[in-house]
């Protein structure tokens, strides 16, 4: 995978690693997906300078959004779009000093459970339709550099952003799922370092320690879920992206794809 090394979010990467079932190739600085930008350093902001950051999209909430905005960066446009319903309260994976951490790896409500559900909802909601119908209007509006999007970890929200536009492009189902997946390589140190944060807000409860690595990693099951959810909706997910997001798919292979 095409890795973006930042020094404060571990899980940034340039789709142009990856190539379409007809042989094409997504171009380079022009799609990028991360985690949240609320702690860019300068050597961070110098980075996504260079690689020509044009536009931030932004899946949080707008109480993420308020409360932890992004580190703006000069001549970048920053839009919101927010992905969940405003009564999702365990959203913010990013509040590590609070019981919201420990809400989402509550035993009976938290981990695997709460993944699935949102996995579920996530494109039957109006707030869902919503962001992605937009989030593919601005990626065909174009930029003359690069398009960045974002959650909190960059593993749900915009990790399904990344797998809908990978899937539109032409990328194999084996390449999107693998592209998926890989945000665990990225995660394993934001998991390592949440460790001792959930035992000491725990009192040393290590019975939590599981539901923690199921929130923070990307699991085939959540993925499936969507799908599965996509399908029993909208019958495929060619006709949801096309149909239901509107997405001109020629359009978007002539912008983004090169031999």
């Amino acid at each position: 995978m095409e890795n973006i090394k930042l020094e404060s979010t571990h899980n940034t990467r340039d789709l142009s690693c990856l190539k379409t079932k007809d042989g094409y190739k997504i171009k380079a600085n022009k799609l990028i997906r991360s985690g949240s930008l609320i702690r860019l350093t300068e050597n961070d902001i110098k980075t996504l300078k260079e690689l020509g950051l044009q536009v931030v999209i932004d899946f949080r909430s707008e109480k993420e959004f308020v409360n932890k905005p992004d580190v703006r960066i000069e001549n970048v446009e920053y839009i919101n779009l927010p992905a969940l319903p405003k009564n999702n309260l365990k959203e913010d994976k990013n509040s590590h000093g609070d019981s919201n951490l420990l809400q989402l790896v509550d035993k009976k409500t938290g981990g695997k459970k709460f993944l699935m559900n949102t996995y579920k909802n996530l494109f039957l909601t109006k707030e869902g339709l919503s962001a992605y119908k937009e989030f593919f209007k601005i990626i065909l509006n174009g930029s003359d550099g690069a398009i960045l999007w974002h959650c909190s970890q960059g593993k749900d929200r915009a990790g399904m952003a990344a797998f809908l536009l990978e899937y539109a492009l032409g990328v194999s189902m084996e390449d999107c799922i693998t592209d998926y997946l890989y945000t665990n390589v990225a995660m394993a140190l934001k998991i390592k370092e949440l460790t001792p944060i959930v035992l000491r807000l725990s009192n040393n409860d290590f019975s939590l320690l599981p539901y923690l690595r199921e929130v923070f990693s990307a699991d085939i099951d959540y993925l499936n879920k969507s799908l599965d959810s996509i399908k029993k909706h909208y019958k495929t997910i060619d006709n949801f992206i096309i149909n239901i997001l509107e997405v001109d798919i020629n359009k978007l292979k002539e912008m983004y794809l090169e031999k």
